[in-house]
């Protein structure tokens, strides 16, 4: 190509990668018109992973998901936060690899070096409310680009961005107390997570907020919803007076699933 343009090897090389445009010294447009014609007769086409290899990057973000399959269904909590991760990806110019990691047939994501394989990325962004602090805190402590979709306390330095749950939880227990509820009862999943956290105190601070009981009884949590929540003891809260129930929706949704069954 080069002898066909009559420049260097060096000359062909910056005008193809655009090298020189960025380092501010650009190549006469004769020269670059040159290059660019004799790529087009001999049929050029840059090979990707070569130019990804180049570059040090390959322009892949990585999309880790912890939930049993990855969600699709337009009811999923994730389902909204994944579609936006899609077109912003496309808006950055970058591709999207899925991770099957949690998935039947799966790599798996338990033991050491699960989380290894994002590597392949030039970031990864997480989704799940149980992810392995000892892997994430290795891909932290190496400098490798991580977003873990949903507030964590740990590991320290990992990047995390969440909705305002706290907020959001408050608004609801407003609005119904607006409607003229005087006792509602939120059912959350029986465990630690920071979102199940941020939405119960959202949900205790909005009752506080209205005059409405917020003592222990105002939270019922369960770590088998689909054994727990049966008839009878819904029943039982609607004749002790619960007019209204706040169900939190997690990636299992095994919460409201089992309160609306």
């Amino acid at each position: 190509m080069a002898r066909l343009a009559g420049v260097s090897q060096a000359t062909v090389s910056l005008v193809l990668s655009g090298r020189d445009l960025a380092t501010g010294r650009p190549i006469s447009a004769e020269t670059r018109a040159k290059v660019l014609d004799a790529a087009h007769s001999l049929g050029y086409v840059p090979d990707p992973a070569a130019s990804r290899l180049a570059a040090a990057r390959n322009n892949l973000l990585g999309v880790f998901s912890f939930t049993a399959t990855f969600p699709t269904d337009v009811r999923h909590s994730y389902y909204p936060f994944l579609v936006g991760v899609e077109q912003e990806a496309a808006a950055q110019g970058y591709d999207l690899v899925l991770f099957t990691g949690s998935s039947t047939g799966g790599a798996g994501a338990g033991g050491a070096g699960a989380l290894n394989r994002v590597r392949l990325a030039d970031g990864c962004l997480f989704l799940g409310r149980h992810a392995p602090a000892d892997e994430l805190r290795r891909l932290v402590a190496d400098d490798f680009p991580v977003v873990h979709v949903g507030r964590r306390d740990e590991p320290e330095g990992l990047a995390w961005v969440g909705a305002d749950y706290v907020s959001a939880s408050r608004e609801v227990v407003t609005a119904l107390a607006a409607l003229g509820h005087r006792r509602v009862l939120l059912v959350r999943e029986d465990d630690d997570a920071p979102a199940s956290t941020d939405r119960e105190r959202g949900f205790l601070d909005g009752l506080a907020a209205s005059g409405l009981p917020a003592g222990p009884e105002a939270v019922f949590r369960s770590g088998d919803p689909r054994r727990d929540l049966t008839a009878d003891r819904v029943r039982a809260w609607v004749a002790d007076g619960v007019t209204a129930f706040v169900a939190e929706e997690t990636d299992t949704g095994a919460a409201w699933r089992a309160l609306r069954a």
